[in-house]
């Protein structure tokens, strides 16, 4: 109760403190916060001057010369400063974006940031450039798979992602940061303990900055770090003390968090996998891939109710269908893109090995949204599962009893 006094106390003086925007004619160096998104026939971007952040909608010149850079660089700009209004004002405000910025012009030369930065920042382009010959759809859900970079996917993928129960796939969760860590595991263990924990810290350090630190992403490396800590001191590990370790720290760091679906669904998720999962395999049995899609969509259900009105029952489908390739993708795609970025000559053949199982994937969620149903239907199918589960208990116990049993003597 006392934690959660402070968080709140905590909360509402950092949403009533926000910094002040400029008013008027400004101009000078600002940093973009975000990567620009095409808008239209613009850009949108989130720059930050003076330390208060500006939201941006570009068009023209000045959206050419911000098209093609990247969050962390630093940009010459000269234009008009005012406070943030409108619908989405509040929604802003929630990522610390206080004001808007009427661009009149950007300069071509622009700042490449600190060397981190210059490092994430070069590994992106490096990793777009090694999956060049794919198509642009195929390209714009790979970078969402791998990376989260979901901004060049056409609306139609992400209403159909949204409708199969497959838009968590290009949120970065702690699947990535599990495969990443997979990856670097043969050298993790060569290592000893206080070095691995070092290594460990390091890499998901870069991996959080990398993929530009979404709330689903600070999430899952807080929680990955939290699990090395207590691997590395020799204290024994719990997923629900972790989860709860998790977002005690992340809301003291930063409050306007709680008002983030974002982070909401990705706790969620994570606290239905901690809690149900291993129940709900007891009884649904196979490998545990609809049983953690159950366990996950009982925690993240009030939140996609409250915020997007409906919860699809197709995504039990397709989660299952989707999961094992998109996790191939996750843990193969980013060092072979690389690569092949670094070495052109991979170029094609790395970017004809990722189309296939990307394909698939879009594939299983385009199936999935022109049959998943809505309203009533969707409403009737969810009464149904507790039955069929229960069903599947039931039979699961009886096929037990009758199995025979061996005697020793």
């Amino acid at each position: 109760m006392l934690l959660w006094g402070f968080i709140w106390m905590n909360e509402s003086g950092v949403w009533s403190r926000a910094a002040s925007p400029l008013h008027g004619s400004c101009s000078g160096l600002a940093t973009l916060k975000t990567d620009p998104t095409p808008m239209m026939n613009g850009i949108s971007v989130v720059l930050k001057y003076h330390g208060v952040r500006y939201q941006v909608n570009a068009y023209g010149p000045p959206a050419w010369r911000l098209r093609p850079r990247l969050a962390g660089e630093v940009v010459r700009f000269t234009g008009e400063c005012a406070e943030l209004t409108g619908r989405y004002a509040r929604t802003q405000r929630i990522a610390h974006v206080v004001g808007r910025i009427t661009l009149v012009s950007v300069a071509e030369e622009f700042g490449e940031g600190s060397a981190a930065v210059r490092m994430a920042n070069r590994m992106r382009r490096a990793m777009v450039r090694g999956v060049a010959k794919m198509p642009p759809e195929m390209r714009a859900l790979f970078t969402g798979l791998v990376i989260g970079d979901d901004r060049e996917q056409p609306r139609e993928m992400v209403q159909q992602f949204r409708a199969s129960g497959l838009s968590h796939l290009t949120a970065v969760s702690g699947q990535n940061v599990a495969y990443v860590l997979a990856v670097v595991s043969p050298l993790l263990m060569r290592l000893r303990r206080g070095a691995r924990w070092f290594v460990t810290m390091g890499v998901l350090m870069w991996f959080v900055l990398l993929t530009r630190a979404e709330p689903s992403v600070l999430r899952a490396a807080v929680m990955a770090a939290v699990v090395a800590t207590n691997a590395a001191i020799g204290r024994k590990q719990n997923a629900r003390v972790v989860i709860a370790l998790t977002v005690i720290a992340l809301l003291l760091i930063d409050p306007m968090l709680a008002w983030s679906v974002g982070f909401a669904l990705s706790v969620g998720a994570t606290v239905g996998l901690a809690w149900f999962s291993a129940r709900l395999g007891k009884v649904v049995g196979g490998r545990g891939v609809l049983a953690a899609t159950l366990a996950a969509q009982l925690g993240t259900a009030p939140v996609s109710l409250a915020v997007f009105g409906r919860v699809p029952v197709v995504s039990l489908v397709a989660n299952p269908l989707a999961l094992g390739v998109a996790g191939a993708v996750m843990l193969v795609g980013l060092p072979v893109a690389l690569v092949a970025g670094i070495v052109p000559v991979m170029v094609a053949p790395a970017s004809w090995l990722m189309s296939i199982p990307v394909g698939y994937v879009a594939f299983v969620a385009s199936a999935a949204s022109a049959i998943s149903p809505h309203g009533v239907v969707n409403l009737t199918l969810w009464m149904c599962v507790p039955i069929l589960l229960w069903w599947q208990y039931r039979r699961r116990r009886d096929q037990s009893a009758l199995r025979p049993t061996a005697v020793a003597g």
